[in-house]
C-alpha cells in the first residue's frame, strides 16, 4: 500500500514540475497569451514588497500591505495583449530573459487546489545592463478539464529594492 501511495506523490510531483518547467519556457519565449490558458479565470498574483529589518527588532518581511503588483486575470489579459500588441513601450525590445525553477516543492493539497513552493532565478538584459532576481513563489495549482492551472501566486522577492527597471514581465 505505501508503494502505491509513494508511486502517486512521485507522479503529482513530476505533473507540477513539468507544469512549472513548462510556464518558464513559454514565458521565456515571450508567448503570453499561451502563458494565459495556463491560469484560472480566477488568478489570484500578487509580488509584495520586502521590508527591511534593522538588526534586533522584530518585524514582518512581507507586511502583505505594500506591493509591487497585485493582478487578476483582466489586468494581466492586459498587460500581455500590450506585450504582444507591441504597445508595452518598455519591452521594445523585448528583453532577454530566462528563467529558472528550482526545488519545487509540494506542499499539500485541499479543495482549492495544490499547494507548491518553488524557486526561482530570474535573468534578465537589455543592451548592456544584467539583473538577476531570486525568488519564492508561492502557487496554488487547480485542476480545471483535466490540465493544472494557476490559480494563486505570490512571488516573495529576496532583494529588498527591486533590481529591474520595471516589472513588464512575470515572474
Amino acid at each position: 500500500m505505501a508503494s502505491s501511495i509513494d508511486s502517486n506523490a512521485h507522479a503529482l510531483h513530476f505533473q507540477v514540475g513539468q507544469f512549472l518547467f513548462a510556464e518558464a519556457e513559454i514565458l521565456d519565449e515571450w508567448n503570453v497569451m499561451a502563458w494565459m490558458d495556463m491560469v484560472t479565470s480566477d488568478i489570484d498574483y500578487r509580488i509584495p514588497i520586502r521590508t527591511a529589518r534593522d538588526i534586533g527588532q522584530e518585524c514582518e518581511v512581507f507586511s502583505g500591505k505594500s506591493f509591487h503588483m497585485i493582478e487578476d486575470y483582466g489586468s494581466l489579459a492586459a498587460r500581455m495583449k500590450r506585450i504582444i500588441g507591441g504597445h508595452a513601450f518598455s519591452e521594445i525590445p523585448r528583453s532577454r530573459v530566462r528563467r529558472h525553477v528550482s526545488n519545487v516543492r509540494l506542499k499539500g493539497s485541499s479543495l482549492d487546489g495544490l499547494t507548491v513552493r518553488s524557486n526561482l532565478l530570474f535573468f534578465w538584459a537589455r543592451d548592456d545592463l544584467e539583473r538577476i532576481v531570486s525568488a519564492e513563489r508561492q502557487d496554488t495549482l487547480r485542476w480545471v478539464d483535466g490540465n493544472l492551472k494557476l490559480a494563486r501566486r505570490t512571488v516573495l522577492i529576496d532583494h529588498v529594492t527591486l533590481p529591474l527597471p520595471n516589472l513588464s514581465i512575470v515572474l
